[in-house]
């Protein structure tokens, strides 16, 4: 019978294979080449929104930018400033070209958490600074795995996806309320502050990447707050959140088909494709409608937990809106 502590040793390694923005054993085993041509694949289907979204990287997933949505005073976001990806380590050097020469990268934000970037470090590009934020609280959560009864570590390990995504819901940092998990734990609060530091700080002319592991949960809680605070509607904000299953679309499905060869219940698949590639946007409009009970906005949380001032709001308008 194995320890508890070793238990908790593979329980954590289980975590982060899946990882609180998906599956990054899968994103990780595959090639750039493997990665570049799911992209062609996947790119006559892709929609005219996702496509004018794409910053086209070779190996890098669910490569976008914010520029191009209305925002306030009907002004648009700036093309090709604020980059959207997932975790960068298979960046090809065509990749690494585009991201310095065509949209002159100053900054590259890294949401995983510690664990995470020492399994699979973080790309260095000359002249790009990188920050790692951490949005979820490594401290609480090993506190939070401390309090598991060796059976829900025991599940953990388990052959069952569904049995381990039920396990690992009950650390918080997956399923429907994940979001609202790292908008209101101080982790998050902290990290996203020190967001709108950077971006307000960022030159002119440069670009600013932010990423997570699959680019979809941490990062698109990021792109929620980016995007309101510029003004942009509800509507495309969810709509730009939803891409992402355009972007994984090829990924998604092969997923999908394997937990049902595995013998997943149909009725089971979604649940556990929350932990994988796969958005679902009750989970981002759990968080809008916390967001608006709690601070009556989200314009009202980014002022009054993460310290940005109604000026700075401005800002940030006057800085990437045109």
């Amino acid at each position: 019978m194995q320890s508890r502590k070793a238990i908790a040793a593979l329980a954590l390694a289980a975590l982060l294979g899946l990882g609180a923005c998906g599956n990054t054993t899968t994103q990780n085993q595959g090639t750039a080449t493997t990665q570049a041509e799911t992209q062609d694949q996947t790119k006559s289907s892709i929609s005219a929104a996702a496509e004018k979204q794409s910053i086209k990287l070779e190996g890098v997933a669910n490569a976008r930018q914010l520029g191009g949505y209305v925002g306030a005073g009907g002004k648009t976001v700036k093309d090709g400033v604020l980059l959207r990806t997932a975790v960068l380590s298979n960046a090809t050097e065509a990749d690494v070209k585009r991201l310095t020469e065509t949209y002159h990268l100053a900054e590259n934000i890294d949401f995983r958490m510690d664990q995470e970037v020492e399994a699979d470090p973080e790309l260095e590009i000359d002249g790009v600074k990188n920050l790692n934020i951490r949005i979820i609280d490594e401290e609480a959560l090993a506190k939070a795995r401390e309090s598991l009864t060796p059976e829900d570590l025991e599940m953990m390990v388990s052959d069952d996806p569904v049995q381990k995504i039920e396990s690992i819901k009950k650390l918080g940092i997956v399923g429907d309320q994940m979001y609202v998990n790292f908008l209101s734990h101080d982790a998050g609060k902290q990290g996203y502050a020190q967001m709108f530091k950077e971006l307000l700080a960022l030159p002119e002319g440069q670009s600013l990447l932010f990423h997570c592991t699959q680019g979809k949960d941490r990062t698109g809680c990021a792109a929620m707050l980016i995007l309101s605070a510029l003004g942009v509607d509800e509507d495309t904000i969810m709509n730009d959140y939803l891409l992402t299953n355009e972007f994984n679309a090829e990924l998604i499905a092969q997923e999908r088909q394997e937990l049902l060869d595995a013998g997943v219940k149909e009725s089971d698949v979604d649940s556990v494709m929350i932990a994988r590639d796969q958005v679902f946007p009750q989970i981002m409009t759990n968080a809008l409608d916390w967001l608006k009970k709690e601070y009556g906005s989200v314009q009202g949380y980014i002022t009054k937990e993460l310290g940005v001032t109604e000026e700075q709001i401005e800002q940030l308008q006057d800085k990437f809106l045109v």
